[in-house]
């Protein structure tokens, strides 16, 4: 309130927001440390990271630093993951990187991903893969048990161990551990098919 001339009062908000020349050419520095440092990670998608190189292109030209077009777009090609690799060559052989607009290199790496279905598409499908595989591992648990029981006392037969407590009963009709053949619950199953096949 103190000052008498609007050029005053705007010389005075320029160097409370903006500071001075030094302060300036400090956030100049970061903010190019920023942009050189720049790279998509894996799992996020093109509009995301899009939207970060132009928050940092933004601040870079808040400070009346020149961005090129050009630089942003051959920027964000060197910084794309590998799952872009095609796309690129694509866009560098059919594209003058020069002229190329980022709101046209933005449309064509969106309607890529969307073709490609991004990254979440990528993480569900893992996920369902997951979840198939765990449902085959519960179903076949009760075999593996057995086998694994079997495989493991045969293990200590070739190790010439001394084996303690019981032996593993198996049954000479169905295969199967924990019976005898003469008490096999199976018995009458196999009967059936044998006198079945005795009648046919």
């Amino acid at each position: 309130m103190h000052y008498n001339s609007a050029r005053e009062m705007w010389e005075k908000l320029v160097s409370l927001y903006d500071g001075d020349s030094k302060v300036k050419k400090a956030k100049l520095q970061t903010h190019r440390r920023q942009f050189e440092s720049l790279k998509m990670e894996e799992e996020e998608d093109i509009a995301a990271y899009l939207l970060r190189v132009a928050e940092v292109v933004n601040s870079l030209k808040g400070l009346d630093e020149k961005v090129e077009e050009s630089t942003i777009v051959q920027k964000v090609l060197r910084s794309l993951p590998n799952r872009f690799d095609s796309q690129i060559s694509v866009i560098e052989e059919s594209k003058d990187l020069d002229t190329l607009k980022t709101d046209e290199f933005h449309g064509i790496l969106t309607a890529y991903e969307m073709r490609k279905g991004g990254p979440s598409s990528k993480d569900a499908a893992f996920k369902a893969s997951k979840s198939k595989k765990g449902k085959e591992r519960n179903d076949c648990s009760d075999e593996s048990d057995v086998e694994s029981e079997l495989a493991q006392y045969v293990r200590k037969l070739k190790r010439g161990s001394k084996l303690k407590g019981k032996y593993p009963l198996i049954c000479f009709k169905c295969g199967k551990i924990g019976h005898y053949a003469a008490k096999c619950p199976h018995k009458h199953d196999s009967d059936d098919e044998r006198n079945s096949k005795r009648m046919t």
